[in-house]
C-alpha cells in the first residue's frame, strides 16, 4: 500500500497489490485483507479515500471490491504490458470525513 498526501493534506489509500489464490477464495481471507485496509484507514482519520486498479475482464475482482463499496471511476489503456486485455479499471472507496 502507499499513502499519497494530497494538497489539502489529505490522503488517499493506493492499494499495490491484494490477491487471493483460485484455491483460497470465498474462504474470507480477500475480506480480511480488506479488514486489514480499514484498520490503517481508521489509524489516519485524514484519509478520504482507497483505491486500486483492477485488470479489465477480471469480473471476479471487479465484483468483489464493488460488493465491498468500491465503484469504478476511470479506466486506463495499457496499464497492463504483458498481458490480455491491457487495460485497467480504477476502483475507488470513499472513506472516512469524505464519505459522510
Amino acid at each position: 500500500m502507499r499513502k499519497e498526501q494530497q494538497p489539502d493534506k489529505t490522503h488517499h489509500l493506493y492499494i499495490m497489490t491484494l490477491g487471493v489464490l483460485a484455491p483460497y477464495r470465498n474462504l474470507g481471507i480477500g475480506k480480511a485483507l480488506l479488514e486489514y485496509v480499514w484498520s490503517l484507514v481508521r489509524q489516519t482519520p485524514q484519509t478520504t479515500s482507497v483505491y486500486l486498479h483492477v485488470q479489465a475482464g477480471n469480473d471476479e475482482a471487479l465484483r468483489f471490491y464493488k460488493n465491498h463499496g468500491f465503484e469504478i471511476v476511470g479506466t486506463v489503456p495499457d496499464y497492463y504490458k504483458n498481458t490480455t486485455p491491457t487495460e485497467a479499471h480504477i476502483v475507488r472507496k470513499t472513506v472516512g470525513a469524505a464519505s459522510s
